[in-house]
């Protein structure tokens, strides 16, 4: 009849798409939801390439939904190192405040600094040891607690930590090795040192959730990573600097108090607010990485197919 299309023609009704994950956006090619990751706590997250936009909204949502748990993991494992750091610069300035340090300025001495010179002696290099081995601690459990919420999971603080646990040899053989070619990289005029830092922005993901050991590790994130260096890059430098702006911006005021009350008695003070800095910047930039790590193994591995698959099996194999 005219007017009318014969099947197969352009009037023709596509037919359904199979049931999946699309929940929660249109999709381009049927006109039905679009698969999205995440789960009811964190609303629709992109199970697709994403964009910077894509990224940064999916931190602020994950961030958001898991605010308690990464809480905790830095309350257990960030804070008392930063109160330890801040009591052994407690004699900063002679002790006084920052107006006094002026006045004050002729009399003070190496040992005024903390008791072992401008560097704080060894106790504050023990600190800093410690603590670094902490930061890549937090790093992996950050990574594991973000990768399951946006799989549709939600994991606790304490499965988080000692599912870390399990990988730290890995995990700090391989931030050490990463950091001597950052090193070498940033004495090479910065710009090299930038490379390497976005070739293993995947690399504390990639260990945690695919539980690869430390070269193995190294060379997943470098594989991920090499074709989109440059996007890696300025995406992790924006959300470091997003981090740290937040960061210093709700540490400033307990770290302000401590210099006016005085180091010898506002460390606490100071602690509490880089406390506070850690925060925001530690599980913004972990989440970024996570959340990089995923792009990039969808765009070079359709991870997004194979998690729709995974689905679609788990449904049908459902009573």
């Amino acid at each position: 009849m005219p007017g009318t299309a014969a099947p197969g023609e352009w009037g023709q009704v596509p037919p359904p798409p199979p049931p999946g994950l699309g929940q929660w956006g249109p999709s381009p090619d049927w006109g039905q939801p679009r698969p999205k990751a995440g789960n009811a706590r964190t609303g629709p997250l992109p199970l697709h390439p994403m964009t910077v936009g894509d990224i940064l909204d999916g931190a602020f949502k994950l961030f958001r939904a898991n605010l308690g748990t990464l809480a905790v993991v830095i309350a257990v494992l960030v804070v008392p190192i930063q109160l330890l750091a801040a009591f052994f610069t407690r004699n900063l300035l002679g002790g006084g405040n920052f107006f006094s340090a002026f006045s004050q300025a002729r009399k003070l001495h190496p040992s005024g600094l903390g008791g072992g010179g401008m560097f704080g002696g060894t106790s504050t290099w023990v600190v800093y040891a410690v603590n670094s081995v902490m930061l890549v601690v937090v790093a992996g459990a950050i990574s594991r607690v973000v990768a399951s919420s946006y799989l549709g999971e939600q994991l606790r603080p304490g499965p988080a930590i000692r599912a870390v646990l399990r990988r730290l040899w890995a995990l700090l053989v391989a931030w050490f090795l990463a950091h001597i070619l950052l090193i070498i990289g940033l004495v090479l005029f910065i710009l090299p040192g930038l490379l390497v830092m976005a070739l293993f922005v995947p690399l504390v993901p990639a260990i945690v959730v695919e539980g690869l050991g430390p070269l193995a590790g190294m060379r997943r994130s470098w594989r991920l990573a090499k074709r989109r260096v440059w996007a890696v890059m300025g995406i992790a430098l924006l959300v470091g600097l997003m981090a740290s702006v937040l960061g210093f911006s709700i540490g400033l005021i307990p770290q302000a108090g401590g210099l006016l009350v005085g180091s010898h008695y506002g460390w606490i003070l100071t602690g509490i607010g880089r406390a506070l800095a850690d925060l925001i910047v530690l599980p913004l930039t972990g989440i970024a990485a996570t959340l990089i790590y995923f792009d990039l193994r969808i765009r070079t591995e359709g991870f997004d197919l194979a998690v729709v698959a995974a689905d679609l099996a788990d449904r049908g194999a459902r009573p």
